[in-house]
C-alpha cells in the first residue's frame, strides 16, 4: 500500500476521549498482513528461507510465552514490551484468594518508542477517502436513502445500512434503534441475526405490500 486512505468520522458521544474535537480520524480500507505475508517479505530482503523465518517466529513465540508464564517482563529493543496482568477466577477479589484462584487476565503489549518513531518517520502518503464518512446525514437524508433501498429490496441488515449510508457501525446502530422506536422499521430476523423491513406506510412502501 503506497498510500494510507483516511476519513473523518463524527464522534459518537461526549466521552472524555472526544471532548476536544467533533471528529476523529480512521484509516479506511485497511488490509491485514498475515504471518505468511510477513515471512515472504522478509525472505526477499535477506538470505534466510521462508522455512527458516517461520521456525524463528515459532521459537520466538514459544520463548516469549515461557518468560511471561514466569511473570517476567519481556522487552524487545526497538519493538515492544510484553507483560501480563492477573485477576481472580471468580472475577471478585476479596484479598483471601490463593494460588489456584489467581488466573491470567491479559497479555499486555506496549510498543517501544523507537518503533513509534520509525513508523512516524516513514509513514506512507495520506489521502482522504472518496467516501462520505465525514458527512453527517440528516434524518431526511436517511429517509431518502432507505426509500431508494426499499424500492429494490424488501429487507436490510445493519451492515447494509452502514454501507449504503457510509457511516460507522455505531451510528448505524443509533439510526436503526431510532427507526425501530419510531415504528418506521421492524425486526423480522432472529435474536442474533436481526433483519429489518420497512413498516408499511414508510419509505415508499405501500400499506398493501
Amino acid at each position: 500500500m503506497d498510500t494510507i486512505e483516511y476519513d473523518f468520522y463524527e464522534n459518537p458521544g461526549k466521552s472524555s476521549e472526544y471532548q476536544k474535537s467533533k471528529y476523529h480520524i480512521r484509516i479506511c480500507n485497511r488490509q491485514t498482513v498475515s504471518t505468511d505475508g510477513i515471512v515472504k517479505s522478509i525472505s526477499k530482503k535477506c538470505t534466510l528461507t521462508p522455512a527458516d523465518i517461520h521456525a524463528v517466529i515459532v521459537a520466538f513465540q514459544d520463548e516469549i510465552a515461557f518468560q511471561l508464564q514466569q511473570g517476567k517482563i519481556v522487552h524487545l529493543d526497538g519493538l515492544c514490551q510484553f507483560d501480563i496482568s492477573l485477576t481472580t477466577a471468580s472475577g471478585k477479589c476479596t484479598g483471601k484468594e490463593n494460588g489456584p484462584d489467581i488466573v491470567l487476565k491479559s497479555v499486555n503489549i506496549n510498543p517501544d518508542k523507537l518503533l513509534t518513531m520509525a513508523v512516524r518517520e516513514n509513514l506512507c502518503t495520506r489521502v482522504k477517502s472518496r467516501g462520505k464518512h465525514s458527512e453527517a446525514l440528516s434524518e431526511i437524508e436517511i429517509i431518502g436513502i432507505l426509500t431508494e433501498h426499499f424500492k429494490k429490496k424488501k429487507t436490510i441488515t445493519r451492515t447494509e445500512f452502514q454501507n449504503i449510508c457510509s457511516i460507522t457501525r455505531y451510528m448505524a446502530g443509533l439510526h436503526i434503534n431510532r427507526l425501530l422506536k419510531e415504528g418506521k422499521i421492524q425486526d423480522i430476523g432472529y435474536r442474533n441475526h436481526p433483519i429489518y423491513t420497512a413498516v408499511p406506510g414508510n419509505f415508499g412502501v405501500s400499506r398493501d405490500w
